[in-house]
């Protein structure tokens, strides 16, 4: 799920889990195209997919600012050795 805020920011909202990710609940890859900032803070929820999904978003276009990043997201990329990607 995600929201507009305005032309150049997507707030990603609800559980970002790989079940909502098979079932396409998330925008594809292409659409953060003109996105600069992505705000992750009203998700309720992420997995390892969750973050690989974050990653693949952030490897395409590396100039996106990813904000609102929470304790579980920052665990989860030390854990598969990609929170260089989360950091401001």
């Amino acid at each position: 799920m995600n929201k507009i805020a305005n032309n150049e920011t997507v707030v990603l909202t609800g559980h970002l889990l790989l079940t909502a990710l098979s079932e396409k609940q998330f925008p594809d890859i292409a659409s953060f195209e003109n996105v600069k900032t992505i705000d992750l803070q009203q998700l309720q929820d992420i997995d390892s997919a969750g973050v690989a999904y974050l990653v693949q978003i952030k490897t395409y276009y590396s100039m996106i600012n990813i904000i609102g990043v929470s304790d579980k997201i920052r665990v989860l990329a030390d854990l598969y050795g990609v929170n260089f990607l989360f950091k401001l």
